[in-house]
């Protein structure tokens, strides 16, 4: 059990000012698709507002705000990344890779609509974050395309599905760290980086900083994977609002499974605290990315 005072330090280092202001807006968002057949349109807003800790949209949103920036501003940018992030949920959970039936505190979207739907809803929920950004991320044409490349290459073939392909072609095989290290830092970590970067570059961030934020996102990439993977073999489905206990299972291959819990939280400290290291050593508004960071070290879900 968590007591008070560990529930008081979480929520201190946790953004929920902007946790609202992003499901503010893409709830904006969603009155596009007015005009979608009905079924489709139920399916996405179902996905898209069941809940959620909105970390990669938080993590471009702070990026922007450390650069002295707006973070208003990066809006769109942030609700494409969370359409993403989304829409490889839907997927995930579907009977033909995870087959899972709680997400979110929720049943799945497959469970709720069907798989058929699932999948166009998350193929809408893809293509539709792209869209978002064309039409309503306002910067120059080149930044633009900065962002569109960064998010393209995050959620393609070299970034979050060749992380998934690994992780469903090997389960129930054994790999080496050097692959359970790649797909981690494809399947999860690429769009955590992509988030940070695509604030950076929003927010007009120069080279030698850009790089020092890319360097931070895949530390506190690998650390987010590292801590579902322990979350999934020591917590609960109520608090974590996915079903617990499968990647045992299904024979996942995951850090606690080649390391254990202990090395596996030592390790997780490590990135944390390199990642701090890299944020201290640049000339920004800090306070918010070392806060999510050390979140990192607490959360329960």
């Amino acid at each position: 059990m968590i007591d008070s005072a560990a529930n008081s330090t979480i929520k201190n280092l946790y953004p929920d000012f902007i946790v609202k202001e992003i499901n503010e807006n893409l709830n904006f968002y969603l009155k596009k698709y007015r005009n979608s057949p009905p079924i489709l349109r139920e399916a996405i807003r179902y996905t898209i507002t069941s809940g959620g800790k909105r970390f990669r949209p938080i993590l471009c949103l702070l990026t922007a705000k450390s650069l002295g920036k707006n973070y208003k501003m990066a809006f769109p940018t942030a609700c494409a990344i969370e359409f993403i992030h989304t829409y490889s949920l839907v997927h995930d959970d579907l009977p033909s890779i995870d087959n899972d039936d709680l997400r979110r505190g929720k049943p799945t979207c497959h469970r709720m609509f069907g798989e058929d739907i699932a999948i166009l809803a998350g193929d809408a929920l893809f293509a539709e974050s792209f869209s978002l950004i064309l039409e309503h991320q306002k910067s120059d044409c080149e930044t633009k395309i900065k962002i569109l490349n960064e998010i393209a290459n995050a959620s393609g073939a070299l970034g979050l599905i060749s992380g998934q392909i690994i992780d469903v072609y090997f389960s129930g095989k054994k790999i080496d760290k050097k692959k359970l290290e790649y797909m981690h830092a494809n399947k999860t970590g690429k769009l955590i980086t992509a988030s940070v970067r695509c604030g950076a570059i929003l927010a007009g961030a120069n080279n030698d900083y850009l790089e020092k934020f890319t360097v931070f996102s895949k530390n506190i990439g690998l650390a987010f994977q590292i801590t579902d993977d322990i979350l999934d073999a020591t917590s609960n489905s109520k608090a974590a609002g996915k079903t617990i206990g499968k990647d045992s299972i299904q024979g996942k291959n995951t850090f606690v499974s080649m390391y254990g819990i202990d090395k596996s939280r030592k390790i997780v400290e490590e990135k944390i605290q390199y990642a701090i290291k890299i944020i201290k050593s640049m000339d920004i508004d800090r306070k918010w990315l070392i806060n999510i960071s050390k979140f990192l070290l607490l959360r329960k879900a």
